[in-house]
Parts: C-alpha cells; structure tokens; sequence
C-alpha cells in the first residue's frame, strides 16, 4: 500500500492492476459500503488478506472505530477465548481483576481473526454462538455482553475440506462465508510483478536510503517466469 493523506489504506492504493486485483478490489469496495458484520477472506500465505482487511474497514462506516486483530493460531484456545471475549475476576489462577476482551474493546469497528482454520471445534462453537446472537459472556461470567461490530476472518485453508474431515464446523463455515473474498495469487496476476517491484523499490530506497533506479530487463524476465509460492510477501523478501 502507498501513503495516504486521507483514508490510510485505500483500494485505489493496493498495489496491482490485473483484471484478477481490479475484480477483487471493486468486491472489496462494494463489500465496504453494506451493513455486513461477517466478512470471510481466503487465499495462499502472502496474498495480502491482512491488508485486505484494514482497507475494507477504513472505506467502511467503521472507519472511526477500532481496528482490532487477532492470530488465532499464535495462541491455544483458552488463551485465545479469554483474549477475544475477555475474563472475570477469578476466572482463572492469574485472573485478578476483570478484563475486557477484543470484542469489547472494538465497539462499533472490526475484529480480524486470521487464520481462523486453526482455531479448535470448542472455540469455533462459541464464535458461531457470538455471531449468531451478537452476544457473548466474558470466561468465567454469567451475564451476557452485546456489542456491535464487524468480524473479518481470513484462512490459507481449504475450509470445504476441513468441513469433510472434521476439523473446521460446517454451521461456522455456512455463517463465515456469506461473503467470501479470495485473494488472487501471484501468479494468477503476474502482469502486476512489475508494479509490485516498482513498488518495493521505492519503498527501500526510502527506508535504506539507496538510490536503486530500477530494474534489468533480464532480471524482470526472470523474476515474472518465477512461480512465487510466496506470493507478494515472497516477491517483497527477495
């Protein structure tokens, strides 16, 4: 994404202009101005769905309220429970005091959950029950806590398979993908590899001070015939 004087992540601003970009950014947009509280993002690791996320709730009605993100699988699932809907005193060994979770603290804005496939069958029971009912009770708590927001979540999974094996709930995955959003690969969208490396040029050349002035036509050949497993994250490393 370039700098912006207004909206900090804009579609026009997403880097790439194939048809496949172009199609997934007019999505985006029209995705942005509904009501939508449940917005599902798929595609390989390294596609972008991180940004994604932020450029649909900052062209949102959202916009002035929080931005709030969570990994799911960096934690496990009490961890993860008590971070996302937050604890009451006592309601474990370190609990000490009352705390509110990512759901509270995003009143009015967005939550992202990424890589919400690696979440376990417990934790995707409480999340249907919180998007189906807009409720949920801190761990450890009795009353019920309402809160308005917008829930986004994104996997690199095959969710249709998870579903057959077991892994990934099929009432969850029925409420997550109302409106589904795949990310494009790299190499579906190849002819955007040039703007890319423009791009990331430019932006070292800022952050490193240099004074890289472009690219060989050889290099370039060599770098668009590249299968880029990665995708845009792999392109930005290299």
């Amino acid at each position: 994404l370039r700098a912006s004087t207004s909206v900090p992540y804009s579609f026009d601003q997403i880097v790439g202009d194939s048809l496949p970009m172009q199609r997934v950014k007019r999505l985006m947009r029209k995705i942005a101005a509904t009501h939508a509280s449940t917005i599902l993002l798929t595609g390989e690791s390294g596609t972008g769905k991180d940004l994604a996320a932020k450029a649909i709730h900052y062209n949102s009605e959202r916009r002035d309220r929080p931005f709030m993100n969570i990994t799911c699988s960096a934690l496990q699932e009490t961890l993860l429970e008590s971070e996302l809907f937050g604890h009451e005193r006592g309601a474990f060994t370190d609990a000490k005091r009352q705390k509110k979770g990512l759901l509270e603290q995003a009143q009015g804005g967005t939550v992202f959950l990424d890589e919400i496939g690696e979440t376990t069958p417990g934790f995707q029971a409480k999340l249907l029950r919180f998007l189906e009912e807009k409720t949920f009770k801190r761990v450890g708590g009795t009353t019920d806590v309402r809160v308005d927001i917008r829930v986004i979540a994104a996997t690199n999974r095959d969710l249709p398979v998870d579903v057959k094996t077991g892994a990934f709930r099929q009432d969850l995955f029925y409420r997550l993908t109302v409106l589904p959003i795949q990310l494009p690969t790299l190499r579906a969208r190849v002819g955007d590899v040039p703007l890319l490396l423009h791009f990331f040029i430019a932006k070292f050349n800022e952050e490193f001070r240099k004074r890289i002035r472009g690219i060989t036509p050889q290099a370039l050949e060599s770098l668009s015939a590249h299968p880029w497993p990665g995708n845009v994250r792999e392109l930005k490393n290299a």
